[in-house]
């Protein structure tokens, strides 16, 4: 059987050139017509939007942590020691729920204060019969009385008179001493002489005489004054002691209607009396204590005239004794005129008499001067004695009044005593226990600290100054999961710098009434204005921005023989206002241009885009 075979006829150079170029040729078309689709899959896809009017709703929204403002802070008075505690930080109470138990003793505060009390007493005692007051001055303090600085005065000035007048007359007294002193001197020195010129003798005596009669004179003058206020220490004295018995009866007077007044409080008290019975009681007893004040005014007055009419005594007396040297040395130069000349002898002699005199006369002097010293010193031990009573009696009445102040503190303490246990004065939520058993409580620092139910919260978060701007103190925000809350009210209360950004920022604090929000949680809120329509709105994510301001990229379309071809373009624009979805602007825009809200790469101006709608 024969075989039959199918052989191809090889072909030439020129037919393969010529399959050759017939391919070329469709590859070329191919590549021509799928050109633009072939670029297209290379290019940023965007989306774009085209530039119309709208309305802007503008919608500001932060963050911020709940803080719990002016809480409850609970203090206790006094100092005791936390035996147990009742709660636990979070715990919800109510009015009047326990949260400590305390141990059972006196507060420290009430026992430092009748602690106080009694070193009050005690140092007020001690000074009390320290001698340094009279028996009168005791029974004053001990009875309540205060004397009036008038009433202090008073007997000051009658010790100082005293003391000026007994002065005065011991440095009299010492003068009469010192003037005898000196003329006795001059006698002796006189005679002296007279022994060695008697022929002298008589003119020195005229000369003499007439001095002596002018000193005289003057003393006699002096001692005439002094005779009526002599003849008035009697009287002044009848004043004293009638001014003593006026004193001790308004005493007794005054301590009786102090007892009928205190009596009539008793009875008020026991419901026996009526206010106007007290009031009567205490007017007579205010009108008594006013007569013994008054008594006690005129006795300390008295008592100054009697000490003055004393010592014009004591001045006469010095007069008196000058008077009678100068009369008795008259009349022995007198007697030694009459007598003529004498002899040396004669003259020695009698000058030894006239020197005995003068002894005498300066022993009485002395005497008087003596007298005068010790009424001197007495004047001066009653006046500093009086000055200390003063002092003292003056201290003792304000540590009297301190111990009453500080029986008010131990009342008032003993009224403010905390029980057994620390209660809630307030409903709310314990956001602090400060103590825990074994401590103690102190009057400066909370024990626990409540928020009240719905109040004193607050929260604050940051927004730029534009968005401040829109703001205003009293605007109501609305937390942005508002489904979740079922009482919520939150109130602009502030609008204040950012500390951390104060050239561009501003703080905004809320406060927030709810009983659903706690303190240290987490609230998100949202507070918008009124809607404005403007010519040019965007899509909010069209809006870019870098070192030059905000910007948008538009499309602009170009012919060409394989079809449209797309270029972004950028304008340069001002935000006049945005939401979460849209920003109005202003620029170089017609108002019909297609904006790239999206895109899928990064873009610079002058990039050809392809359009996501056109594939």
């Amino acid at each position: 059987m024969s075989e039959v075979r199918n052989v191809r006829p090889k072909k030439n150079r020129k037919d393969i050139i010529k399959d050759l170029a017939i391919a070329f040729l469709a590859i070329l078309l191919l590549l021509t017509f799928f050109s633009n689709t072939i670029m297209n899959y290379s290019l940023p896809e965007v989306e774009i939007q085209q530039i119309q009017q709208g309305t802007i709703s503008p919608i500001i929204r932060g963050t911020g942590t709940v803080e719990a403002k002016d809480p409850y802070n609970v203090k206790v008075s006094q100092e005791r020691v936390i035996k147990s505690v009742a709660v636990s930080e979070g715990a919800k109470v109510k009015k009047g729920d326990i949260l400590y138990y305390l141990e059972d003793k006196e507060s420290t505060e009430l026992q430092d204060a009748k602690s106080k009390l009694d070193d009050l007493m005690q140092t007020f005692e001690t000074s009390l019969f320290s001698g340094d007051l009279s028996n009168e001055a005791i029974n004053r303090v001990r009875g309540g009385q205060t004397l009036s600085m008038d009433q202090f005065q008073a007997k000051l000035k009658a010790a100082t008179d005293r003391y000026d007048a007994a002065k005065l007359a011991d440095e009299e007294a010492q003068a009469a001493i010192d003037a005898q002193s000196q003329e006795q001197a001059y006698t002796s020195a006189q005679y002296n002489y007279d022994e060695a010129t008697p022929q002298y003798r008589d003119a020195d005596i005229t000369y003499r005489i007439t001095e002596l009669d002018q000193q005289i004179e003057a003393a006699k003058s002096e001692s005439s004054d002094s005779t009526t206020e002599t003849n008035a220490d009697t009287v002044q004295k009848d004043k004293y002691d009638r001014a003593k018995d006026e004193v001790t009866t308004a005493k007794s007077t005054e301590s009786s209607y102090y007892e009928k007044w205190r009596k009539a409080i008793d009875e008020q008290t026991k419901g026996n009396a009526t206010q106007e019975t007290v009031d009567n009681a205490e007017k007579a007893y205010k009108e008594k204590k006013a007569a013994r004040e008054e008594a006690e005014s005129k006795l300390a007055k008295a008592e100054a005239a009697y000490i003055s009419a004393q010592a014009s005594v004591s001045k006469k007396t010095v007069n008196e004794a000058l008077v009678e040297a100068l009369e008795a040395e008259k009349n022995r130069l007198l007697l030694e005129q009459a007598s003529g000349t004498k002899d040396v002898s004669q003259i020695t002699t009698q000058a030894g008499q006239v020197d005995n005199d003068y002894q005498r006369k300066a022993a009485s002097l002395q005497d008087t001067k003596n007298k005068t010293s010790q009424e001197l010193e007495r004047a001066t031990t009653d006046r500093t004695e009086l000055l200390t009573e003063i002092a003292k009696e003056i201290e003792l009445d304000s540590q009297r009044d301190t111990i009453n102040e500080q029986k008010e503190v131990v009342e008032k303490l003993e009224k403010e005593s905390v029980g057994a246990t620390i209660d809630a004065p307030v409903d709310g939520t314990v956001t602090d226990l400060t103590l825990k058993a074994g401590e103690s409580t102190n009057a400066e620092n909370p024990v626990a600290i409540i928020q009240v139910e719905g109040k004193g919260m607050q929260t604050s978060f940051s927004v730029t100054m534009d968005q401040a701007k829109r703001l205003k103190v009293g605007d109501i925000a609305e937390p942005q999961n508002a489904w979740y809350y079922t009482d919520f009210k939150a109130t602009l209360k502030s609008i204040t710098a950012d500390q951390q950004n104060p050239n561009t920022k501003k703080l905004l604090t809320f406060a927030i009434e709810s009983t659903e929000v706690q303190n240290g949680q987490s609230v998100s809120l949202q507070i918008g204005e009124k809607s404005d329509a403007y010519d040019l709105t965007i899509p909010a994510g069209a809006l870019r921005g870098d070192n030059n301001g905000k910007f948008i990229y538009v499309v602009k379309s170009k012919s060409s023989p394989l079809g449209n071809r797309y270029i972004a373009s950028r304008v340069d624009v001002e935000v006049l206002a945005s939401d979460d979805t849209t920003a109005a602007i202003s620029g170089s825009l017609e108002g019909d241009e297609y904006v790239i809200a999206r895109t899928t790469s990064p873009l610079n101006s002058g990039d050809q885009v392809r359009l996501a709608n056109n594939q």
